[in-house]
């Protein structure tokens, strides 16, 4: 923790910054491997080229010691963070340029902005993103852990598909089978079968399985703080020569953007090589987002693999590869991998292997 706030720090020189807050947030976690639970109560890691210091409500000051060690500013409900805010702002001899969390509560922003009125304000981004992106060889071994919890999980989701059988009772199985297996919470657990395929972003409903229904299965969970992300398919009887095609093309798909991660590339050559395979069979124009996106403290978060994008992969990037293909009013069909550019490649953390499974009825 200590070498990551050195680097932060560093970083505000480079960019003149004076101070950056972080609310309780992943990035608070990621800096102080340790953020309260995020309520209307203001709680703000505070982050100077000279020092560090935090505004805790007094209900999370020892937990906050217990997990950290960072000496907080404590405030009462009773009292109001004002005071205590001031006391931490007073240490900074002039606040030209302020950063600030994006993914804290606006309240905060507007507190502290009342109480430091800087000369100009700016997103923490450019500051934090260069720092998460990269993760250390622990960082992957963790999401390597996580990514092996989700490959049992989505086991359990397979099983649990048969006809009659809603898309919400298969997602309890998953999220059961996280719980089951220590994940701390589950981030999501999107069935969506036969047409609702079609819709990338379905929220698993009380639809029934079919026979003839194709069954995207995309299931993720937290494991001592690092994400899961994974996505397989299901088909109950016969599956079409039209779903095998698209398929084997989207299966091709993820194939080529796996096969081309490595580093001194920029992350649009990944969309490119996943992109080109699905044009190529036609089916491009079905392809509606991006192949991929950074994974970490967060399910979604920098490098983003899209056209567009010139950042050049570097060793401990880690981030999905999922194209996928949706045919409105018909099916889907999308297949996703988690993997971390190496010093001269690739590694995949997914394990589940890719084949579609296919249940006869």
């Amino acid at each position: 923790m200590n070498e990551r706030i050195t680097q932060l720090q560093q970083s505000l020189i480079a960019h003149n910054v004076d101070l950056v807050a972080i609310g309780p947030t992943n990035n608070m976690r990621y800096l102080a491997g340790y953020a309260p639970h995020p309520d209307e109560r203001l709680c703000l890691l505070l982050i100077s080229p000279e020092r560090v210091q935090v505004v805790v409500p007094a209900l999370n000051a020892e937990d906050w010691m217990m997990h950290t060690g960072i000496p907080p500013i404590i405030w009462e409900d009773s009292a109001g963070p004002d005071k205590a805010l001031a006391a931490a702002l007073a240490q900074i001899p002039a606040l030209r340029r302020l950063a600030f969390d994006g993914a804290t509560r606006a309240d905060f922003l507007m507190t502290l902005l009342t109480a430091a009125r800087p000369d100009a304000v700016q997103s923490a981004d450019a500051l934090l993103t260069p720092l998460r992106a990269r993760k250390s060889s622990e960082e992957i071994e963790a999401l390597q852990r996580a990514a092996a919890q989700a490959d049992r999980a989505m086991q359990a989701a397979m099983a649990a598909c048969k006809p009659g059988v809603t898309e919400a009772e298969v997602a309890w199985e998953a999220e059961t089978a996280f719980r089951r297996d220590g994940a701390e919470s589950v981030e999501f657990t999107l069935i969506a079968s036969g047409p609702n395929g079609a819709f990338p972003h379905h929220h698993s409903g009380n639809r029934a399985l079919q026979v003839g229904d194709a069954i995207i299965i995309d299931i993720g969970a937290s494991l001592n703080g690092y994400k899961s992300d994974i996505t397989r398919m299901v088909f109950l009887g016969k599956p079409s020569t039209e779903f095998l095609a698209a398929y084997n093309a989207v299966l091709e798909a993820n194939r080529a953007g796996r096969a081309a991660v490595r580093p001194g590339i920029p992350a649009q050559e990944i969309d490119r090589a996943a992109r080109g395979v699905l044009h190529a069979a036609g089916l491009g124009d079905y392809f509606v987002h991006r192949t991929g996106h950074g994974i970490g403290l967060d399910v979604h978060e920098p490098p983003w693999m899209m056209e567009g994008n010139d950042m050049l992969l570097e060793p401990g990037m880690t981030f999905s590869v999922e194209p996928g293909v949706y045919l409105p009013g018909r099916f889907g069909v999308r297949i996703e991998d988690i993997v971390a550019v190496t010093e001269t490649g690739v590694r995949i953390l997914t394990g589940f292997e890719h084949a579609l499974v296919v249940k006869d009825f």
